[in-house]
């Protein structure tokens, strides 16, 4: 393992504006992605639950298709040529 090199007195590290930028954006961005996963996990436990308490294993509507699976998931897929079609 490499050791740390200490920082010299009155010698600072450069400062490239560009990189931190960069890496602002990021996570910025990550943080995001994070929290709209958060709210993924959510929305779809309250989806699982509304099917399950209305007893369904699939449903269609406006172009989706809903299939609960027996493992706890839930897939919600949109379906290409039947848009529009309801069950």
């Amino acid at each position: 393992m490499a050791k740390k090199q200490k920082e010299l007195p009155g010698i600072e590290k450069p400062v490239i504006k560009e990189i931190e930028d960069a890496a602002d954006e990021y996570v910025e961005v990550r943080d995001k992605r994070m929290s709209l996963t958060e709210r993924e996990v959510e929305k779809r436990g309250a989806l699982i639950g509304v099917m399950r308490a209305h007893k369904g294993k699939s449903y269609k509507y406006d172009g989706r298709l809903i299939t609960l699976k027996e493992t706890d998931k839930v897939k919600v897929k949109t379906l290409k040529d039947e848009a529009g079609d309801e069950d």
